[in-house]
């Protein structure tokens, strides 16, 4: 935050309570901070979840779909014949529409290594 101190009022259950204004401010803040939603309401001293509230208001998250699984499709390899003629380039395309253009062979175990980090 920018020097300076802000003061959060909590009622008797310990719950923040604060103005539209005060709200739209720590938002704006937040933005500018360049922190994670969680990081700045730990800084700021508000709960995560009524931070969360605060972003949706300004319109700032969107609501979450059903869990995805971390369990990737396998890995498929497909076997090239080389052409005894040079190519100009080797094309990789990978899942998700990502293209890797080898044209020169000595980037070849580059891709090779990135291929093998993405398996």
């Amino acid at each position: 935050m920018d020097n300076q101190l802000t003061i959060l009022k909590r009622d008797a259950r310990g719950r923040v309570r604060s103005t539209a204004e005060a709200r739209a401010e720590a938002v704006a803040e937040y933005r500018r901070s360049g922190l994670s939603a969680s990081a700045f309401a730990k800084m700021a001293g508000i709960s995560k979840n009524t931070f969360w509230n605060w972003l949706q208001s300004h319109g700032l998250t969107q609501k979450r779909g059903p869990a995805k699984s971390n369990v990737h499709p396998p890995v498929r390899f497909v076997e090239v014949a080389a052409q005894t003629a040079p190519a100009s380039a080797l094309l990789v395309r990978l899942p998700g529409g990502a293209t890797v253009e080898v044209a020169d062979e000595r980037q070849a175990a580059l891709v090779a290594r990135l291929v093998q980090s993405l398996a």
